[in-house]
């Protein structure tokens, strides 16, 4: 917990108060933190961005075998893909169709509804022969009237 008591702040885990500025104090004679204090700051170029970029662009990816290709994710996933489609298209080729027999339908004797459309259809015909008859041919012709 922290709490402030006008300018001192106190740091109370496990019912211990510690003074922040111990803390600092012991900071302060930190052998890593005199080290970083005396280290030297070093600028970048100003064409370090563009070096390291054209390095980037530059450098050749490194070059991989197939058999590293084949067990790799992307690999893994076309082969089960191309697995699973020769196991579908050999599923498909020798499965044997089932021998369909089709069903014989007897076919009765035109009934006097047949006979009446066959009459109209005549007439009708005839009618539209009589009004143009260069809509049928010759032989149309003669086979509507005989």
């Amino acid at each position: 917990k922290l709490f402030s008591t006008s300018t001192v702040y106190y740091c109370e885990p496990a019912m211990k108060r510690n003074h922040l500025s111990d803390f600092d104090e012991e900071l302060d004679g930190d052998a890593i933190w005199n080290l970083v204090d005396k280290a030297s700051v070093n600028q970048p170029s100003p064409t370090f961005v563009q070096d390291t970029l054209r390095r980037a662009r530059l450098a050749e990816p490194e070059k991989t075998s197939w058999c590293q290709k084949l067990l790799s994710p992307v690999g893994l996933l076309g082969a089960s893909s191309a697995a699973l489609a020769v196991i579908a298209l050999v599923f498909t080729l020798n499965s044997e169709p089932t021998a369909v027999t089709p069903e014989i339908v007897k076919q009765s004797t035109p009934t006097q509804e047949w006979s009446e459309l066959e009459d109209a259809l005549a007439s009708e015909l005839l009618v539209s022969a009589s009004e143009d008859p260069s809509l049928f041919s010759d032989a149309e012709l003669v086979a509507l009237l005989f």
